[in-house]
Order: structure tokens, then C-alpha cells, then sequence
């Protein structure tokens, strides 16, 4: 049985990646990836996401923000470290209007082509606690896994043990972090195209770190879709966004797109 279902796929006048979203004064604020823009793109938008970019943030990917415990808003993004030519997840304050970048610090996680897509996330008690893209060994058996910092003012972190999910999923976000309710949403390999499209599912957990996946997917299979963020309204649905492509492999284009998702 399907624990929610995603309605109202909309197109974005947008193309990009690794999505954030995040409320902003009386819309919302969208970060993306764009090849086109050439780099991290900055854009305020509407309550119908009608944007406008305010910005474009170079030497980084995958930017998600949060405000910690302490009070700060703290970005994590992958960036490639010119020492070690290895992506690395690099942290560091945004601006209050989130159009420049007030420090970089490497936190010491890396990896190679592959890996990456960090999704921070505010914890009950005001921890932050990051999750990311390893590859696993074989075809289509990425794993999630996960680091927590130390305090509140989420810049030092320690490992989590184990991994989140094994199997093939990938850009794991989470949409709500409630003590013994949390939800998160996330895509499903694209090492199995073209046989088997990308899709978006859903996994539950009590405390963060043993989740349960719905093995239903959310989307049609006529195209690809991946890179889901989203926020919760006040109606209890969920506004997303999320990349989609064509079930090919090679050069795709990712258009954006939106959708609301409603839990059963």
C-alpha cells in the first residue's frame, strides 16, 4: 500500500539539479544546479514558484541549508578539494538573504565522481545531522549514510555506524524530522536505466537512523525523476521539487519540476 501519493506534476520554466527548497518570506527560496547559469543558483519565488534569481554561487553542488540549534544558517554542499582532486562535503554560514557564502570549511568526508548529494537536516534537539550518496559494490547498490554533529552549532561531526538504506537509492531528503515520525523521500538508482526508470519513494523512521522504505514509487515510469526536495505546508501536504529526464542513459536534460504530495 502506498503511503502517499504526488499530485499535480507541474512543469518549471527552470532546468538544474540537487534542488533545495526552503520558505522565504511569503514564497519560497529554490537552490539549484544549472551547467546553463554555471553554477549554484540563488532564486526567490512566489507561492506559485514564479522566481527570479538573486544569485549564482560558484565552486559548489548540492547546497542544502539549515538553521542549527545555535541559531546560525549553515550550508553543506560538495566541493572539489584542489588538494586531493576528490569531492569533498564542505560546510560553512550563508548569508541571511543566502546570496553569498560566508565561509568554507571541509568537514573531512570525501569520495569520488559518484558520490556526494548531502541533505542536511536540524534534529529535534538541535544537532544537525548529514546524509549522502556512497557507492556500493556492483550495479545500481548505492547506500545512504549519515554523520551528526557534536552540538548545536553543527560544524563538527562524527560517522554515524552502518548505513541509512542499502540497494540502490540515491538524493536522499528529509521532509520532516519529529521525534519517533520522521519521512524522507528520495530517488531510486540510475544505474538501472534504460530498463527501469528513476523513481521517487518514500521511508519512514522513529528516530532518524533505521528507516523503512515503501517499495511503491511515487511517479509515473514514463519518465525519470530524482533529486526530490520539498517542504511541509500548513494543509499537512508537501510542496516538491524535483529534476526530471528521460529513461535514457547518456547526455539528458533536467528540467524541473513540482508537485504536491499528500500523505495517506
Amino acid at each position: 500500500m502506498a503511503w502517499g501519493e504526488l499530485s499535480n506534476i507541474t512543469d518549471l520554466p527552470h532546468e538544474g539539479v540537487s534542488a533545495h527548497l526552503e520558505f522565504a518570506d511569503s514564497g519560497y527560496r529554490l537552490f539549484y544546479a544549472s551547467m546553463t547559469e554555471g553554477g549554484q543558483v540563488v532564486s526567490m519565488c512566489d507561492s506559485e514558484l514564479s522566481c527570479e534569481t538573486q544569485a549564482v554561487l560558484d565552486r559548489m553542488s548540492d547546497l542544502t541549508v539549515v538553521v542549527t540549534g545555535a541559531g546560525t544558517r549553515q550550508g553543506y554542499w560538495v566541493e572539489m578539494n584542489p588538494d586531493t582532486k576528490m569531492k569533498e562535503i564542505y560546510s560553512g554560514e550563508i548569508a541571511e538573504d543566502a546570496t553569498a557564502v560566508l565561509e568554507r570549511n571541509p568537514l573531512g568526508y570525501s569520495g569520488d565522481i559518484s558520490w556526494g548529494v548531502p541533505d542536511a537536516v536540524a534534529l529535534p534537539d538541535g544537532r544537525v545531522r548529514i546524509y549522502w550518496v556512497e557507492p556500493g559494490e556492483g550495479r545500481a547498490s548505492e547506500r545512504i549514510v549519515s554523520a551528526t554533529s557534536r552540538d548545536e552549532s553543527g560544524t563538527t561531526f562524527e560517522l554515524d555506524p552502518g548505513f541509512r538504506l542499502e540497494g540502490g537509492w540515491v538524493d536522499f531528503e528529509v521532509l520532516r524530522a519529529i521525534d519517533g515520525d520522521w519521512l524522507a523521500i528520495m530517488s531510486s538508482s540510475p544505474e538501472t536505466l534504460p530498463e527501469s526508470p528513476q523513481g521517487l519513494f518514500l521511508a519512514r523512521s522513529a528516530d532518524g537512523l533505521d528507516w523503512e522504505i515503501n517499495p511503491e514509487s511515487l511517479t509515473p515510469s514514463d519518465m525519470s525523476y530524482l533529486d526530490p526536495t520539498g517542504v511541509l505546508e500548513e494543509d499537512g501536504t508537501f510542496t516538491v521539487v524535483m529534476s526530471v529526464a528521460p529513461n535514457a542513459l547518456g547526455t539528458r536534460d533536467y528540467p524541473l519540476a513540482q508537485a504536491t504530495l499528500a500523505l495517506k
